[in-house]
């Protein structure tokens, strides 16, 4: 079993000065993450968003590569509509080649309306957009003088400097959130899938066993061991602060999450949360729902609930977040400590 670590930078106190600090606790997290043993940490894209405030991902893997040494670093996901497939290419392979070969490449369509309405990108071609330039990133990445004629992106006999270090390139991981058409893209071209933490536990065994059936169908190997099962996640010796200490944050992460799905143009940042709560348009998910969906317990339950979904789905690799939110510095690093000193050593 290998142990992940989700960060998302998280701005719930609307306060610009905040923000340096939510980029200096992400940082220690990773610096501690790796000490603690967690094999990768992930990071993702969003654009004019509280819910994370890394808008490019190279920039701050790079930095978190030069505090580390060991930790594998993944982007989670580089949203490829909004980038120019030669440049992230070439950035990426920097990555790698600074990190010593650490770089995993998690790749997505991206699913807010309003990020690619402040682009000016139409959100209808964002599939074909996603394919060409994921096609294109692996072409440079393997290919000298390597020429692709799409629809959006056009290459000419283009070999790019530097090269990544991992060979044949890093690993790219598929973002899959709700629906299969991500799976087929992952299959044909023999890449893993990345699950998000947001979708309910039974829906996301649900699109990794998919994964693994359209893989045996194609006469592919499944590459289950390589992708993590992320849950929102917080510990605590007291089963009862477990359950109830995460409420706030995780409702706070639900409610924006809700209200993003709502807007086609503008931002969140200056929103009333508040009022949107008071007119919404869909019923809030329950608390109770949150605890049965992730990992609000003890380190004992932690444990048993792994080894169930090692034992009777074959997931060998977990991720937590457990930065989520308004979640505390404080009690993040417990949580952390918690996990990797009671929950990882039970899998070794």
């Amino acid at each position: 079993m290998k142990f992940a670590l989700f960060l998302p930078a998280s701005w719930a106190d609307k306060d610009t000065a905040h923000q340096s600090r939510i980029y200096g606790e992400i940082l220690e997290q990773a610096q501690y993450g790796e000490e603690l043993g967690f094999e990768s940490l992930w990071i993702a894209e969003h654009h004019s968003s509280r819910y994370g405030i890394f808008p490019s991902l190279m920039p701050i893997l790079s930095h978190i590569a030069a505090q580390t040494k060991t930790i594998r670093l993944g982007a989670g996901v580089s949203v490829l509509p909004f980038h120019h497939p030669i440049r992230l290419a070439e950035e990426a392979a920097m990555v790698d080649l600074l990190s010593k070969g650490r770089l995993n490449l998690g790749v997505g369509r991206g699913s807010a309306d309003y990020e690619y309405g402040n682009f000016k990108i139409d959100f209808e071609s964002r599939n074909d957009r996603f394919r060409e330039v994921l096609d294109i990133i692996l072409g440079l990445w393997t290919t000298e003088d390597f020429t692709y004629h799409g629809n959006y992106y056009q290459v000419d006999g283009i070999t790019i400097a530097p090269r990544p270090l991992q060979q044949p390139h890093p690993p790219v991981h598929v973002a899959v959130s709700r629906t299969a058409a991500s799976i087929d893209v992952a299959v044909a071209r023999d890449l893993p899938v990345l699950t998000t933490y947001a979708t309910p536990i039974d829906d996301t065994l649900a699109l990794m066993h998919l994964y693994s059936e359209r893989c045996e169908a194609a006469g592919k190997e499944s590459k289950m061991a390589e992708m993590p099962f992320f849950r929102f996640t917080y510990l605590s010796e007291d089963e009862k602060e477990a359950k109830a200490h995460p409420e706030k944050a995780i409702t706070w992460v639900r409610d924006l999450s809700a209200y993003r799905r709502t807007i086609t143009q503008g931002d969140e940042i200056n929103m009333d949360l508040d009022h949107w709560k008071k007119t919404r348009p869909d019923e809030p998910r329950s608390y109770q729902s949150e605890i049965d969906n992730n990992y609000f317990c003890t380190p004992e339950q932690c444990v048993e609930r792994i080894a169930g979904l090692q034992r009777d789905h074959g997931i060998n690799y977990f991720g937590a977040n457990f930065a989520f939110g308004s979640m505390e510095h404080s009690k993040v690093m417990a949580s952390m400590k918690l996990f990797a000193e009671q929950v990882m050593p039970k899998f070794q």
